[in-house]
């Protein structure tokens, strides 16, 4: 990149000190154009004494004579294309751009993040290259070894839907980002009825909105996950999802015992991340088994997402070796992880902030 940069400067600096005296064009007698098969170009000979004929060029031309330095050129990407500066071809106009824009995306971030540190003989054990779509966002679908599962268009694992990779033909996840994108967005009434690997229950759909399993998270709400529940139920007719954690939840509605646990909710009807009781939040597995080492005051539970203890514990599970996941002593993302031998700033849910990284020996440089 640097090469072509300075050379394109040449040839910008070279066309630029090139100086015509005023009687330049005096002596010279202009071919006629007659025989031109490509486009006139009227005064574009040396000097703009002549008009020239320019030849014109097909998709995938070479098009290095168009930039030859001083020199008028003779050819031309014929009209719709233009000439591509990475690969000196002909390209439809709009291309390269489409191109760059989509080099920005996360996941083709990511993948080059991979290439060059295997470009520079760095080891990189356990790691996947990631799978990206045409529009270059994250594909639902991602496999780590022999396990497949769904991911939001961050690239961020959604807890809850994997399959062996024999199953991968089988598995689109659409039912799975569908409801981890309506999750954020803070609404409720909507119910989602998903199999294990990510996809819709046969006969569901994206378009079947009365199916779709209502959330029941309180934290997304800023009300307690009881009465959200109720408010659900008593405005809609709806079976719950039959998940322990709602299962909890239910039996919890009915007890009058004080200081009875309440847990928190996913739209699956599994405990989410993070959980509360008495003066203490701390981090759980989705079946609600505690996670040890990870807590927090009650005093700071909106702040607490306990997202890098549940991935971090899910990885170890699984296996996976490569992944580091750096986190809080709340469980939250740490300000930096790293991939390998690379780390860059994220935020509380791991995803990458930035363009900035740095090697894992240089980590103290990283400003976050």
């Amino acid at each position: 990149m640097l090469k072509l940069a300075a050379f394109l400067a040449f040839v910008v600096c070279s066309r630029a000190m090139i100086q015509c005296p005023h009687n330049a064009c005096d002596a010279i007698d202009c071919a006629p154009m007659d025989d031109c098969n490509g486009r006139v170009n009227e005064k574009g000979g040396w000097c703009g004494c002549c008009d020239i004929c320019l030849t014109q060029l097909a998709e995938g031309d070479n098009c290095m004579g168009t930039m030859l330095l001083g020199v008028p050129s003779t050819v031309e990407c014929a009209g719709g294309l233009e000439c591509n500066v990475h690969t000196m071809t002909c390209t439809k106009v709009g291309v390269q751009q489409a191109a760059d824009t989509a080099a920005n995306t996360p996941c083709l971030r990511k993948k080059e993040e991979i290439r060059k540190s295997q470009e520079n003989g760095l080891p990189l054990i356990g790691v996947t290259e990631p799978q990206c779509d045409e529009n270059g966002e994250y594909a639902p679908v991602q496999c780590e070894g022999s396990v497949c599962f769904c991911v939001d268009d961050m690239g961020t694992a959604i807890e809850g839907y994997k399959a062996g990779i024999g199953e991968l033909a089988n598995m689109n996840c659409q039912c799975a980002r569908d409801l981890a994108a309506y999750m954020k967005t803070g609404l409720i009434g909507k119910l989602f009825f998903c199999d294990d690997n990510g996809n819709y229950k046969a006969g569901q759909g994206p378009a079947a909105t009365t199916t779709q399993k209502p959330m029941m998270s309180g934290a997304q709400t800023g009300s307690g996950s009881g009465s959200l529940l109720a408010g659900v139920l008593s405005g809609t007719n709806v079976t719950m999802p039959s998940g322990a954690c709602s299962k909890e939840l239910l039996s919890a509605q009915g007890s009058n015992l004080l200081g009875t646990f309440v847990p928190e909710c996913d739209a699956d009807g599994k405990y989410i991340p993070r959980q509360c009781q008495g003066s203490e939040c701390y981090c759980v597995r989705k079946d609600g088994t505690k996670i040890e080492g990870y807590s927090s005051p009650i005093a700071m539970k909106d702040h607490v997402t306990c997202q890098c203890a549940r991935d971090k514990d899910m990885y170890a599970t699984m296996g996976i070796l490569g992944r580091i996941h750096t986190c809080r002593a709340n469980g939250n993302y740490q300000q930096y992880q790293c991939l390998g031998s690379v780390c860059y700033c994220t935020d509380d849910t791991g995803t990458r902030l930035g363009d900035q990284s740095v090697s894992i020996g240089n980590i103290n440089d990283l400003k976050c």
